[in-house]
């Protein structure tokens, strides 16, 4: 069975949609199938980091004009051309599929069934904002999520709603299975900070300025933000210039990563179910519009603090000493959210529209 995935990153979209996707496409590969990325190239892609990771890609054709999105949800502007172009690309490069995973909001309803009937494929759509699709199976790993949410204009195919199909790597199942998750430290807290691979806002350095200026908890930083941020060259000269700041450029082992740490601040975008799988406790500060529903949740469970990026400046540190002094609360919340499984159950789904 050969599976295609059509997802794109950028210095506007970020780096969450490739990430899951490439789970799936792991899970996918492990159990013998074929599968090929379609993406755009642009700034901030990840079209080289798909290929080290030993991914089959298509490069689509890049636009003649380059758009910037002129407010945050300005999705049509993320795909940078129009979408009957980029299903022509698509279709003509690909040529067969047995099965299109499309992850990104510039593309709609038009798109899948044209791609969908020129390919005679069928389509899984993952999604977050309770769009109308063309799809033989439909996913919304958000926590909270409920099928309800999406029958009304999606009432032709299975829905898989909620965080049970959250798509983590199996390394967190693993090390969660082995009781290797989060420990409460006996003094000195790891806190990681880690705003998505992009991060365009910069609010990774605003997060440091405040941890900085702390000092009532005794701490270590690692900040995690890579070479395609806009930011990149401040955040390494800051962690340079103060010693309890290490900043490192990626992690192959996010698990791993997260399990040697105490508290987490960063985006809450897929590494939310990351960090719930190990009981991480969070402050989470949305940079997008379409990370605020996450982030309410994942709030609303116990899980985590929600600061909006304008209240950092008033409430980083009461939220830092809320987690701190409720520690043990707001990890047994967290473990709550998710198993760490959703990407097997993700993937029998597939499978079952086969068989």
């Amino acid at each position: 069975m050969k599976i295609v995935f059509r997802a794109d990153a950028s210095i506007h979209i970020g780096s969450g949609h490739i990430m899951r996707c490439l789970v799936l496409a792991n899970l996918l590969l492990a159990k013998g199938y074929d599968v090929l990325f379609a993406t755009r190239p642009q700034k901030g892609d990840f079209v080289a980091y798909l290929k080290n990771e030993g991914i089959e890609v298509v490069e689509l054709a890049q636009a003649n004009t380059l758009k910037t999105p002129k407010y945050d949800t300005d999705y049509a502007a993320w795909l940078q051309v129009e979408w009957q172009d980029d299903a022509k690309d698509f279709v003509q490069q690909v040529t067969t599929a047995d099965l299109i995973v499309v992850d990104h909001y510039g593309l709609n309803k038009a798109w899948e069934i044209n791609v969908s009937n020129a390919l005679n494929a069928k389509v899984l759509a993952i999604d977050d904002l309770v769009r109308e699709h063309f799809a033989d199976l439909l996913l919304d790993q958000t926590f909270g999520r409920d099928s309800f949410d999406y029958i009304s204009n999606n009432n032709h195919c299975p829905i898989l709603a909620g965080s049970d199909f959250a798509l983590l790597a199996p390394k967190f199942a693993m090390l969660r299975a082995n009781q290797r998750y989060c420990k409460k430290p006996q003094a000195s807290y790891k806190i990681l900070v880690s705003m998505g691979a992009i991060d365009k806002p910069n609010i990774t350095l605003k997060v440091l300025e405040k941890l900085q200026c702390i000092n009532n908890i005794d701490f270590k930083v690692t900040v995690l933000l890579s070479e395609r941020s806009p930011s990149y060259k401040r955040v390494n000269a800051f962690c340079c210039d103060h010693k309890n700041f290490e900043h490192i450029n990626f992690s192959s082992n996010m698990a791993q990563l997260m399990s040697e740490h105490h508290i987490a601040i960063g985006a809450p975008g897929s590494t939310s179910w990351e960090r719930a799988c190990l009981g991480l406790p969070s402050i989470i500060i949305p940079i997008a519009e379409n990370q605020v529903d996450i982030a309410r949740n994942v709030a609303n469970s116990g899980a985590a603090i929600l600061l909006e990026i304008n209240t950092i400046d008033s409430g980083f540190e009461a939220a830092l000493s809320e987690i701190v002094f409720k520690w043990n609360e707001y990890h047994e919340a967290s473990l709550k959210l998710t198993d760490g499984l959703g990407g097997n159950r993700v993937v029998n789904k597939i499978e079952q529209l086969f068989n």
